[in-house]
């Protein structure tokens, strides 16, 4: 029985969104968890997956138990955009913990910064039931939490959600702090169900890093910027970009803000609207790019770190990896960005464009297959990795960082790692689960050439054997390889005018199909 408080903060709203299986089963699980007596769970939950949907849900829960909630957050636009979540599940009357955000002392779910929490301390009797820690790899160790845990709250329920279960330092590994562990499916998971989108990879010509360093466990970042920063590599990606994600609503992830700021004036030079956003951009401005680039106003949003968290604008359909890391988390945030489903723009698939040596580097999202408690980036990833050019291929025996794809010794080429494929000619990178499915709808869409079918034929079927749509960038070249003929670009628009005939098509539709065999846009 609801008293009139909670009343007034819970009604039906016909938005209230329906939960996906998974989600509603990981809340089962949560609640086995809490059930069997234990007080701290870590939620592993992809990005992309629905965490604050999934929070939002058990919030409600939790208040119609007569319990009270205090969530933290630890970036000023996910208060606003958790408050939005929560709006949605009928949750009103929040109370916020943050500058510049009303109080309401007496409401049974409070928002709170981390960073203000330290700042305040009226919170202190506010007696929470349950605690949630979003983005809790990054704050679950702070000092104001680890307070909280052991002196305020001792009795609580904490719930820390996260998408990336690791950090660089041994001393904040999370399976310290928390003593079970619920996870949503993993990625590949997701994409064969259909509730994220593909990604397809692309390595392009990269910065040399054998002279930057490693600080706390990462690259370096001032002699990062040394090597990044340059114009001919700034020039090179917008070149890229127009080749293989031209017209898409695309982020950039640099170095450091003034990285970011020439990569943005870049594009802009070329002709492309583009903007950055850093740490210091006003909240309301940085909501208004947001809303800019969703709307397809601008096409290219650069930034360092700004997009990593808290960052959803669905339409995103490439990511410009141009900041090398050593972090997985890092890494994998940066990618899953343009994951999410889009249903307004029809996005199928996302395109990576990596500079950094990221993905020969961490892997691709789709091999993570299983999360533990204690997985982190190990203490021997806090020193960067070795290996030695190998003598017994023709190599001179040097000692060399595990990243360094040649020798500075020799000149020795390293193969790439075994589970990524390189496709010749195109820049396309694969992982070996991926080489039959890529093959798989290239033979389709020849399959459709010669027989006269609509190019929509290859990609049905695909979807039909393995669940999820092929990544456009997968049918490039897939008819007449990387150098097609005048002839042969005119025959295939030959084919594609007939069945445009024939299905009442508009020529967006030919042009698409003629985008997609000989490439987005060659670019001058």
């Amino acid at each position: 029985m609801l008293d009139a408080e909670q009343v007034q903060i819970v009604r039906a709203t016909p938005a209230t969104p329906e939960l996906r299986v998974y989600q509603k089963k990981f809340i089962t699980d949560v609640y086995s968890q809490i059930r069997q007596g234990v007080k701290r769970i870590l939620g592993f939950a992809p990005t992309g997956a629905g965490k604050t949907l999934i929070a939002a849900q058990i919030i409600v829960h939790a208040i119609s138990k007569n319990r009270r909630v205090l969530f933290i957050v630890h970036r000023d636009i996910l208060i606003s955009q958790t408050a939005d979540k929560i709006h949605k599940f009928g949750i009103f009357n929040c109370g916020y913990i943050k500058s510049g955000y009303q109080e309401n002392r007496n409401s049974r779910v409070q928002i709170a910064s981390v960073q203000t929490l330290s700042k305040r301390n009226w919170w202190h009797q506010f007696p929470a039931d349950l605690v949630i820690i979003d983005e809790c790899h990054i704050i679950a160790y702070a000092s104001i939490v680890q307070q909280m845990m052991t002196n305020v709250y001792p009795q609580a329920i904490y719930l820390g959600l996260t998408a990336t279960p690791w950090r660089l330092s041994k001393r904040e590994g999370l399976g310290d702090i928390f003593h079970s562990l619920v996870s949503a499916p993993m990625p590949h998971e997701l994409i064969s169900q259909a509730f994220l989108v593909k990604p397809s990879y692309y390595s392009v010509k990269q910065a040399d890093l054998e002279k930057v360093g490693t600080v706390a466990g990462d690259f370096e970042e001032s002699k990062l910027a040394l090597v990044c920063d340059r114009p001919e590599l700034i020039e090179q990606i917008v070149h890229d970009w127009q080749r293989l994600a031209y017209g898409r609503r695309t982020i950039v992830f640099g170095v450091n803000v003034s990285h970011a700021q020439h990569l943005a004036e870049a594009f802009l030079q070329a002709g492309i609207p583009a903007a950055y956003v850093t740490g210091l951009t006003p909240a309301k401005q940085t909501n208004q790019i947001y809303q800019q680039l969703a709307d397809g106003e601008i096409l290219v949003l650069c930034s360092c770190m700004k997009l990593t968290e808290g960052f959803d604008v669905c339409a995103v359909s490439a990511v410009l990896l141009c900041r090398p890391t050593m972090s997985r988390a890092l890494h994998f945030q940066m990618i899953g960005r343009g994951l999410r489903l889009s249903p307004e723009t029809e996005k199928i698939d996302c395109v990576v464009i990596d500079q950094a040596g990221n993905i020969q580097r961490h892997g691709f999202v789709e091999d993570l297959k299983e999360i533990s408690l204690d997985q982190s980036e190990k203490p021997q990833d806090i020193e960067a990795p070795k290996k030695i050019c190998p003598t017994e291929r023709g190599g001179c025996g040097a000692i060399l960082y595990a990243f360094h794809m040649k020798c500075h010794e020799c000149g020795y080429i390293f193969e790439l790692p075994k589970k990524v494929y390189l496709v010749p000619g195109l820049e396309q990178l694969l992982s070996e689960e991926d080489v039959e499915r890529y093959e798989f709808y290239r033979d389709r869409l020849r399959a459709a050439y010669n027989r006269g079918f609509a190019p929509g034929w290859a990609a049905m079927g695909f979807k039909e054997h393995y669940g999820h749509w092929p990544p456009d960038a997968w049918g490039t070249g897939a008819i007449f390889r990387d150098r097609p003929t005048p002839e042969q670009q005119a025959s295939y628009r030959n084919y594609l005018d007939a069945i445009a005939r024939r299905l009442e098509k508009p020529d967006s539709w030919i042009q698409r199909y003629m985008d997609l065999e000989f490439g987005f846009r060659q670019a001058a």
